[in-house]
């Protein structure tokens, strides 16, 4: 099956004031925007639930044509294969949801599950402690030790011939804050509970940490900044002693086999947008490609080994 490109364009919208953007430059020190087209000539003006999946509006003809290709992908499902649309199918037989839109919805973040809701938009990242010696390799390459036989991510849902890895479950606690003027509040803390585990017990030692799908406007202008301008910014050792610091993610790429940058995802875990978007592909859904060969399925998991399975997207 041909290899296609995935696209990701990106559209701003919003809405401000001049005048407060004007008065706020004034006392600021830095460069503060003073227009209400906070996406410049691509602004688009829409205010509905579809504002953020639009195009921007000054792409030409040719790339809104690539727009709505890439569109289609992200919004509609894949399947099993083999299936009449070949185009879409290979899904699983392992993964979390059958649509990118499934998590990312209409383009915007996912949300914690309600009550009485299944968590789709919502996984669980897998990993146990790692030894920096003798897991030297795999943190180099992943960044984190993923669990024995349930991998990195926890994986709800499955093919009809195959189960589930486990039930992800949230329970809601009530705490209670004082604010600095005395006022008490009450918040919701979620705790994660996985059950029925359908491919052997869990690790002892297991690391869980909960992901909601971001949102995808915007996010791919984070391949337009120059690497200068993300080492000037980190400032590891708070030199300017603002009391912040960080220092920049160092991750792997797969294409060029060495250690770059992290740009995308919660904790800057990948590099650029083709490789997020292929690991979500396989983590996600289960869809290999010729980045990403093998899902998150472990050889102790036999439905890795799937006949159904397509050829790499």
């Amino acid at each position: 099956m041909r290899q296609r490109p995935l696209l990701l364009l990106t559209l701003f919208s919003g809405v401000a004031v001049a005048a407060a953007f004007a008065m706020a430059a004034a006392q600021e020190p830095y460069p503060i925007q003073a227009t209400v087209k906070t996406g410049g000539e691509g602004t688009v003006d829409q205010f509905d639930h579809n504002a953020y999946s639009l195009p921007q509006a000054n792409l030409s003809m040719t790339r809104r044509l690539d727009f709505s290709v890439g569109n289609s992908f992200f919004r509609n499902p894949w399947v099993e294969a083999p299936a009449s649309t070949d185009a879409r199918d290979g899904l699983g037989p392992l993964f979390n949801t059958n649509s990118c839109q499934g998590c990312h919805i209409k383009d915007g973040r996912g949300h914690p599950p309600g009550a009485d809701d299944k968590p789709i938009s919502l996984f669980l990242r897998l990993a146990v402690p790692a030894d920096p010696e003798q897991d030297a390799d795999i943190l180099k390459t992943h960044g984190f030790k993923p669990a024995p036989v349930y991998g990195s991510q926890l994986q709800t849902a499955a093919l009809p011939a195959a189960k589930p890895e486990a039930d992800l479950v949230i329970d809601w606690e009530s705490v209670t804050e004082t604010l600095s003027d005395g006022t008490e509040i009450e918040l919701r803390k979620p705790v994660y509970r996985i059950e029925n585990p359908n491919y052997g017990p869990l690790p002892e030692d297991l690391l869980v940490s909960p992901r909601v799908a971001p949102q995808m406007i915007g996010m791919g202008l984070l391949e337009a900044i120059p690497l200068e301008d993300l080492q000037a910014l980190a400032d590891p050792e708070d030199t300017d002693n603002d009391g912040l610091s960080g220092k920049l993610n160092q991750v792997w790429d797969l294409d060029s086999q060495q250690t770059v940058p992290g740009r995308f995802g919660w904790k800057a875990a990948e590099p650029n947008v083709h490789q997020q978007s292929m690991g979500a592909f396989a983590g996600d859904m289960g869809l290999t490609s010729t980045l990403k060969p093998a899902t998150d399925c472990t050889p102790e998991q036999t439905v890795g080994a799937s006949p159904t399975a397509a050829a790499p997207k």
